[in-house]
């Protein structure tokens, strides 16, 4: 079995985006693939081969003093083997989710989970999610010596959730659906089934980190636009104040995502999967040109931003997030008590959009949200907007305070 590296990577690359959706795993592969390109680089070839790969591997254990990272080369060439051989190896991990939940309630959860992921076509994530969630939650019980379904009570459901720091909107999704199929069954009564319907778990309408169009201006300007390293920054976060894109949509822009024709972006988002077409506004345009001619590394690459020194690889995200940080500084915005990250400024964006009185369904397609509902968690309310809609209080009638018994 062989096949052009190039096309091995490439087919990699998309399988792991589309079913781990991890950026940072998908940055490290990078790096990876770059270190083989140059070893098969010096052996004069292109084809890669699970021999190629093994002795690959023997060249690294040669050369790597330490062998801290050393795992990440073996990693990679054992995925590559597997899309060869079309076995999709998704990671290695020591969590595993396919162990029977513990207790005497465990099998009738195991199994629930199972035919839940079916019914409702879950994702691999998220039903890992719930697994953990399911799994502490037998664990409890078993804990509390609950031997049946029906030991079950409101109270002991309520001092679970009550228990849970992480994922507790998870615990409560997953519970409540497995609490209906047991009230369905006849295994609970309905106070029990329905105690969690009404727990509120997220807060709602948190407010956002914000900053003024006028901090916007001065932070796109303090960028030094004569190095490249500025070039690059600069339309990078052009892409995220003017348009809004998240950081991995930035980050992964590639050429083809780009119809320079018809001045229009198109992607699909990479957190969402959901695509989205925006326009290509003009400094955008001219901040991404004036990069690609004289800034970016004259590699072949489909991604447009670069490391500036190699490997070059696409940025990382804490890379990219420092150097926003780094430029709100010197443009000398305090961020002391607000975030200041790519997501600040997407935040940024649609508020100042809807105190421009942007309706908020462009609001919703610009930020690239499947319904307006999503966006308000984005947006401040505006005090101007909100005066400009108050009443005056109307007079009182003199009779009204010489009313029998008014004090």
């Amino acid at each position: 079995m062989n096949k052009n590296i190039h096309e091995l990577h490439s087919q990699l690359e998309t399988y792991i985006k589309e079913n781990i959706y991890s950026s940072s795993m998908t940055e490290r592969l990078s790096t990876e693939y770059n270190r083989l390109l140059a070893y098969m680089k010096e052996k004069s070839t292109e084809i890669y081969t699970p021999e190629l790969g093994e002795t690959y591997l023997k060249y690294r254990d040669k050369i790597i003093k330490k062998r801290k990272y050393h795992h990440y080369d073996a990693r990679y060439v054992t995925l590559l083997n597997g899309m060869l051989q079309e076995r999709w190896i998704l990671r290695i991990s020591r969590t595993k989710y396919d162990a029977p939940f513990p207790g005497h309630i465990g099998p009738y959860f195991t199994e629930f989970l199972e035919k839940h992921v079916i019914e409702k076509k879950l994702k691999t994530n998220t039903r890992n999610n719930y697994y953990r969630c399911l799994y502490k939650f037998c664990e409890r019980m078993h804990y509390e010596n609950v031997s049946s379904l029906k030991d079950l009570t409101a109270e002991k459901l309520l001092d679970f959730m009550s228990s849970v720091r992480n994922c507790k909107d998870h615990s409560a999704t997953i519970l409540r659906a497995a609490l209906k199929k047991m009230y369905d069954d006849g295994m609970i009564d309905r106070r029990t089934s329905k105690i969690l319907d009404h727990l509120k778990i997220r807060v709602k309408n948190k407010i956002q980190t914000y900053y003024t169009a006028d901090e916007i201006l001065r932070l796109e300007k303090n960028i030094n636009r004569t190095k490249s390293v500025g070039k690059r920054d600069y339309a990078m976060i052009l892409l995220a104040t003017r348009l809004g894109l998240r950081s991995s949509d930035i980050r992964f822009l590639q050429f083809s995502n780009i119809d320079w024709k018809n001045n229009i972006i198109r992607l699909k988002q990479f957190k969402t999967k959901v695509p989205i077409e925006l326009p290509l506004l003009t400094d955008i345009g001219e901040a991404i040109i004036d990069y690609i001619k004289n800034g970016r590394p004259k590699i072949k690459s489909k991604y447009i931003f670069l490391r500036d020194l190699g490997p070059y690889t696409t940025v990382n995200g804490t890379t990219f997030y420092n150097n926003i940080r780094t430029y709100l500084k010197k443009a000398n915005i305090d961020y002391s008590d607000r975030k200041h990250g790519s997501h600040a400024l997407r935040h940024s964006l649609a508020t100042n959009l809807l105190k421009n009185r942007v309706p908020i369904a462009i609001i919703s397609d610009t930020l690239g949200h499947s319904n307006t509902a999503v966006t308000m968690d984005y947006l401040h309310i505006s005090v101007e907007n909100l005066l400009e809609c108050s009443l005056d209080v109307p007079i009182v009638d003199p009779d009204f305070y010489l009313q029998a018994n008014f004090k």
